[in-house]
């Protein structure tokens, strides 16, 4: 068997049914599963970069989140083809030198994705590379920022973005006051809020504009959830690694402690 089908058997354990149909997508005839074609200019820069990968040195484990994230981005790729063609936008093209963005974006979720420890965050690294094939306003350089920001962020926090995304907008129920001088305050809140101020220091957060004025919102004592949004920034990333799918119990779960 080929190295890079090799390597994408090892991610059922994350991948689940996606490992069957990215395998059946890259084996034989690059493009077919089922009759659902994923197109021989994607099919040819997940084939380069996977079987790059499959020649490296990887633990079982860092084989499983790597194969995972893989069949994961390309499974979904494949249904999105279904609906709407990918990006025309010089997205896939490469020369002698340099990789295409796709290649190189391919190279740095599946790295991302071996370096992770929190699995619950491996399936939206999956979602970003699949909606960047579709998504030509987001270029190579924001798509490298923005990966780099996924990278940065922990699972909680990727849940306050979720909360706070467009399509969860006024759905959920947020603290609307800072915190009183000696209140108590559990350790759960005090670590959400935290996590939410690093959000606000990336600018992925920001509050509205004559909150600002009113009080700062960098200090844990006085940030209030309520007064909190997406920055255009942190929209984005929230619509590539579509945050808003998170589950909800655990959405509403960090809603009412933080």
């Amino acid at each position: 068997m080929k190295n890079y089908l090799t390597l994408l058997n090892k991610g059922t354990k994350i991948g689940g049914a996606a490992v069957g149909s990215a395998v059946g997508s890259l084996a034989g005839p690059v493009g077919t599963v089922a009759g659902a074609a994923i197109g021989a200019v994607v099919g040819e820069v997940c084939v380069v970069v996977l079987d790059d990968l499959a020649k490296r040195l990887l633990s079982p484990r860092e084989e499983q989140r790597v194969a995972g994230v893989a069949a994961l981005a390309i499974d979904g790729i494949r249904e999105r083809l279904l609906l709407e063609p990918k990006r025309d936008d010089g997205f896939f093209d490469s020369d002698a030198d340099t990789p295409s963005p796709a290649e190189e974006l391919f190279e740095g979720v599946l790295l991302s994705a071996k370096q992770e420890h929190e699995q619950l965050k491996l399936p939206y690294l999956a979602n970003f590379y699949t909606n960047l094939i579709f998504d030509s306003s987001v270029k190579r350089a924001e798509a490298n920022y923005l990966l780099s920001l996924a990278e940065s962020l922990t699972y909680r926090q990727l849940c306050l973005l979720g909360l706070k995304s467009r399509l969860q907008k006024g759905k959920f129920e947020f603290r609307r006051a800072g915190w009183s001088y000696g209140a108590s305050v559990s350790p759960e809140t005090f670590d959400l809020t935290q996590q939410a101020l690093y959000l606000y220091q990336r600018q992925l957060f920001h509050s509205k504009p004559k909150e600002i004025r009113a009080e700062p919102s960098f200090e844990v004592n006085v940030a209030r959830p309520a007064s909190a949004t997406l920055s255009s920034i942190g929209q984005r990333l929230a619509n590539l690694m579509a945050l808003q799918n998170i589950d909800k119990d655990e959405l509403e779960a960090v809603a009412a402690s933080w």
